[in-house]
This record gives structure tokens, sequence and C-alpha cells, in this order.
């Protein structure tokens, strides 16, 4: 029996990625007890994932005391592995910290912070185009080589699906009939759906559709005569159940490349994800339909925070309709 921690300590897309690769292990080494470690604000995303036995959550404001603190939680499990599924100097600190007999993660090329690797005792090769999802499965592939790829897979309880349910109906939504969500996000962030194709998305669509917005949307205007749906903070598990209503109903989510669409996704939700400022193949979710710009410009993708282009966001001005799907090319054993 071989006791394994995971590490992700952010964000909440890239978390998820990572679940598939923990379900996929525990498939095949249903004795091996699991853990996982990340922010308090994702860890209940990890719930009910086959096999996790404990989450353990980092307080990335904790400073030393809260290190020290997560420190003996770790040690007191006894991990013979700790695998690294960030790549940064906090992920690779928290692994070191773990005291697990062995510690290891992805080589310099697939690593956000590459110098953090020495903090590991070895690291893995891959010639494939890093993703948070394919990097957790090379892991595990490691460790257990007979592994086969699984997507992420988030299952809501009923008593979270009948919460939903309840809060569309307030809001007008049946959850009988197939209805459309539209993830709404900040629009200075470049990676948000531009208002006005907002509005093509919810005129375009012949059922009903519903805004959702996150907390950190709360300022952020809803658009006159449309339902909308606000998820505050510590409710991520909502969209776990939101995305089951939308599957069951025979619905489809239209998002951006963000933690919510990718939450969605994962809880089964056929997805549109539309990327401009990021590349698909580096973190589309494997179950999306991830949708390019037809004629993107020279400078997508980007990856910034904040958008220079002297015209805007011009790589995210395009419906869902004319988007060029990607072929993710994910790989099945």
């Amino acid at each position: 029996m071989t006791s394994v921690l995971f590490v992700r300590l952010s964000s909440m897309g890239d978390v998820v990625h990572g679940l598939g690769a923990i379900a996929a292990l525990h498939c095949v080494r249903p004795d091996w007890p699991l853990s996982f470690v990340t922010q308090s604000t994702f860890a209940p995303l990890v719930e009910g994932i086959p096999g996790v036995k404990r989450v353990l959550t980092f307080d990335r404001r904790g400073g030393i005391a809260g290190l020290l603190r997560l420190r003996a939680a770790m040690r007191a499990l006894h991990f013979d592995l700790a695998l690294d599924l960030q790549g940064n100097w906090k992920s690779g600190l928290v692994a070191a910290l773990s005291g697990a007999r062995e510690r290891i993660g992805m080589a310099a090329g697939w690593r956000q912070e590459p110098c953090s690797r020495i903090l590991l005792h070895r690291t893995v090769e891959c010639a494939a185009v890093p993703h948070p999802a394919r990097a957790a499965f090379e892991l595990v592939r490691t460790v257990a080589p007979d592994v086969t790829f699984l997507p992420p897979r988030l299952v809501a309880t009923p008593g979270e699906v009948e919460f939903e349910r309840a809060e569309l109906a307030r809001i007008g939504i049946v959850v009988d009939r197939p209805f459309t969500v539209v993830v709404r996000t900040d629009p200075r962030d470049p990676r948000a759906l531009r208002p006005e194709i907002v509005n093509g998305i919810t005129s375009a669509s012949g059922g009903a559709v519903v805004h959702v917005f996150g907390p950190a949307e709360r300022d952020l205007l809803e658009s006159p005569g449309i339902a909308a749906l606000r998820h505050e903070s510590g409710q991520v598990r909502r969209l776990i159940a939101l995305g089951a209503l939308v599957t069951s109903a025979g619905g489809e989510v239209i998002g951006p490349d963000q933690g919510a669409s990718h939450v969605l996704a994962a809880a089964g939700a056929p997805c549109r994800i539309l990327f401009g400022a990021t590349d698909p193949l580096r973190t589309a979710p494997p179950s999306a339909a991830a949708l390019l710009h037809p004629q993107p410009p020279t400078c997508q993708p980007c990856g910034q925070r904040r958008c220079s282009h002297p015209q805007g966001v011009v790589c995210m001005q395009f419906a869902p309709r004319d988007g060029r799907r990607v072929d993710l090319g994910w790989p099945r054993g």
C-alpha cells in the first residue's frame, strides 16, 4: 500500500483538471490512500472524488504559521509519494514540507517556475503540449504505468441538486426543458466573453437563458430581462449542481476559458468554450468543445491578464457559431 499526496494549490480550473488522474489512479490502485492539498476555496471541489481520503488546505495568507500547521498535518499522514501537479515554488515547497519519501513533478518545460524542480527528487519529461490534466496523468502514469486517462468528473449530491433547482425556479428557469447557461466574468479580463457577444448568444438562443455570476463578479451588472444566478464565495459546489441540471435538461453551457466553465464541463454539462487570449491546447477541459476565433489576430494567444491590443480584446470578438473547433487530441491510455 502506497500513500500519495497530490499538490495543486490553484487555480479553480487547474484543480479540476487534475481530478481525473486521481480517479484513474484509484481505479488501478484502489488500496492506495490518496490525499489532496489545495487552497480552502477550492477544497470542496475535491469532495467525493474516488479514492481521496483527506483534503488538506493551504492558507495562502497564513504566513509561516500557516505553513507549519500544514506541515504538521501532512507529516502525520506519513506519505510515500508527493506528486506536484502545479510546478511552481509554492507547490514544490508544500511537497517538500510533506515529508514524503519521494517527491515527483513535471520537468522544467512544463513548470510555471522551472527552477522549482530543485525541491523534488525527480521529474517527468513529456513531449506533448503542457496541460494541467495531461501533467496529472503523466505523473500518475509514472507511479502506475497501467493507468488509463480519465477526464475529470464532478458529481453533486441530491441535496445540492435540489437546492440549485429551487434557485433556478426562483428566477423563472424550468429545468425540465433545455436551457442555456452563459458564464459571465469581469470584462476587464481578456478571457471573458465580450458584452456584445453575450447579447448575441442570448438573442440567438431558442430557449431559456440564465447568466451565471461568481463572487468575483459581484459588481458586474445583470442584463435587463435575462435571468441571473449569483453564486457567492464558498458556494463553488453550486456550479457542480448547476452542471448536473443542465445535463439532465439537455441544455448547454457557453462560457470563457475560466474556472466556472471548467467546473460545469467536469459536471457533465455540454460546453462550448470560447478561446481568445489563451491556447485551448494548454487549458481546455478535455470534454468541452473548444472554439477559436475564425481569423484570430497575430497576438493570439497572449495569456495576459489585461489586453494591450490597440483595438481592445479583438480575439474574443466572435460568436460561438463562427468559432473554429480545435481537436484537443487527448490520450486514452
